[in-house]
């Protein structure tokens, strides 16, 4: 993927992890690139390699018909301060030039790489966007829920106080019956 923020490189690198051997002189160093570029690799080996050293870089790509070939400089060679899965050495190669059709294929590869974290960054946008929509309707669900809830709770409070008003209402209605049924008893008496 391809480093945010600013980069001082000509070259976008992306976080790659493809098998690379180095080799030079008879020796050959393996391991596992930790970013591409079309300038270079930065990459992971349990062995150290001396700086400044021209080298022949061989890249196995995923889905090439045939390993990529590049001749460079190692420009760095630094053990690792934390251990690391893949090796305890950073190496860093400066390609100078392709064997073949190597840089239109890296480039091609890259290319690949390139629409794959765009189309995975879509996809997270996009599932993004889904998980927004679906809190958006939950709140509403639950807003609408609590008005109604609320509304039940007003409505029952208006029977109840619909409810005491005419019980208040009967009862007055019982005191004037029953004070005039008071009145016409000390009349007729």
């Amino acid at each position: 993927m391809a480093f945010g923020g600013l980069e001082r490189r000509m070259r976008t690198r992306y976080k790659v992890r493809v098998p690379f051997v180095i080799k030079n002189n008879g020796q050959e160093i393996h391991g596992t690139t930790r970013n591409i570029s079309l300038l270079g690799i930065s990459a992971y080996s349990d062995s150290h390699i001396a700086q400044v050293q021209p080298v022949q870089c061989v890249l196995n790509l995923p889905n090439a018909p045939r390993p990529l070939v590049a001749h460079g400089t190692v420009i760095r060679c630094e053990p690792l301060t934390q251990p690391n899965p893949d090796g305890s050495h950073e190496i860093g190669v400066f390609f100078k030039e392709f064997a073949g059709s190597g840089e239109s294929d890296l480039s091609k590869f890259l290319n690949h790489v390139s629409l794959e974290e765009r189309s995975a960054i879509q996809a997270g946008y996009r599932a993004l966007k889904q998980r927004a929509a679906a809190r958006k309707r939950r709140k509403r669900l639950e807003a609408l829920e609590r008005r109604r809830r609320k509304l039940r709770r007003l409505r029952r409070r208006r029977q109840r106080l619909a409810q005491q008003k005419r019980l208040k209402a009967k009862q007055r209605a019982q005191r004037k019956k029953s004070v005039r049924l008071k009145k016409r008893r000390r009349e007729s008496s």
